[in-house]
C-alpha cells in the first residue's frame, strides 16, 4: 500500500480501528467463545445456565465486530479505488 493510501485511509477513518484490527479482535473473541463452549459443553445440562448468558453475550460481539470490520474494509477499499481512479485519471493522455 503506498504512503498516499495509508495517509488518506488513516484521515478518512480518524480514530476507527483499520479492518485487520477489527479482524484481530473478532479472532481473540472467537477464541474466547470456543473456550467457553467446550467448558459449558463439559458441564451437566443443569450448570449450564449461566454459561449461555454469557456465549450469547460472545456471539452478538462477535457479529458487531464483524460488521465494523466488514464496513471498515469497504471503506478502506473506496478510499483506495477513488484514489486509482484519480491516478488513472492524471495519466490518461488529453484528446
Amino acid at each position: 500500500m503506498s504512503m498516499e493510501e495509508e495517509q488518506a485511509i488513516q484521515q478518512f477513518l480518524g480514530d476507527q480501528p483499520r479492518a485487520e484490527e477489527w479482524a484481530e479482535m473478532r479472532r481473540t473473541l472467537l477464541d474466547r467463545l470456543k473456550r467457553l463452549t467446550e467448558e459449558r459443553d463439559a458441564l451437566p445440562p443443569d450448570q449450564r445456565a449461566p454459561l449461555d448468558a454469557r456465549l450469547k453475550s460472545l456471539r452478538e460481539q462477535v457479529a458487531a465486530l464483524e460488521r465494523e470490520e466488514l464496513i471498515t474494509r469497504f471503506v478502506e477499499d473506496s478510499v483506495r479505488v477513488t484514489l486509482a481512479m484519480g491516478s488513472a485519471i492524471d495519466e490518461s493522455p488529453e484528446a
